[in-house]
């Protein structure tokens, strides 16, 4: 018998971040294991690596940190993307790395590939915490594929967790804003349980 598990999707800078913003992107990353998800992420630090963080610590979860690990834009197609210190992607806390061989992000996204594009279309549910040019650019992916130009921000699969400034004025145009945890545990609950998934209730 096959049980799958919903994907949800983790999106934020991949900077070195200040102490309340780790704080809360490993508090993402415990929420979606609470909720019986796997984690994916790009495979790098900040945020990446902080929600992963956050999700391993967590006892007995049925999930898995996923890492979907670009190519290095200047190198060959099997060179992992680094930090600009040089620092090979998957971080540490990625427990099963998916290697390709696509940039991180490309200028012309509406008709070219990355690996941007697959972390999006490969996620059940998306948050998105602050972040900049790669994490807009996930974000507009995630209002433009997978049908998602078609509904009403409300019904969308992505939302934002933060500061509303955190955020460009078309992402808080496109999607749900919240502020707290426990608003998001409530909010990807509910996307996850309207496509079938089995949710525990109460939430964690």
């Amino acid at each position: 018998m096959v049980h799958r598990l919903p994907v949800v999707a983790v999106l934020g800078s991949g900077s070195p971040l200040p102490p309340e913003r780790a704080a809360l992107a490993r508090a993402v990353g415990a929420m979606v294991a609470g909720l019986g998800a796997h984690l994916l992420t790009g495979a790098g630090f900040g945020v990446m690596s902080a929600a992963a963080e956050g999700f391993v610590a967590v006892p007995a979860r049925r999930g898995l940190s996923l890492g979907m690990v670009p190519r290095d834009p200047a190198g060959d197609l099997d060179a992992p993307h680094h930090t600009p210190d040089g620092i090979a992607y998957p971080n540490p806390l990625v427990e099963l790395a998916i290697f390709t061989a696509l940039p991180p992000r490309v200028e012309d996204w509406t008709t070219a590939p990355s690996r941007n594009h697959v972390n999006v279309l490969s996620a059940d549910a998306v948050v998105g915490l602050a972040g900049s040019v790669g994490t807009r650019n996930e974000l507009a992916i995630a209002a433009r594929f997978r049908g998602e130009a078609d509904r009403p921000p409300a019904a969308r699969r992505t939302m934002l967790l933060g500061p509303a400034e955190d955020f460009p004025d078309e992402a808080r145009a496109a999607f749900v804003r919240v502020d707290t945890i426990a608003a998001a545990a409530e909010r990807l609950a509910g996307i996850l349980r309207r496509d079938g998934f089995s949710i525990p209730d109460p939430l964690p």
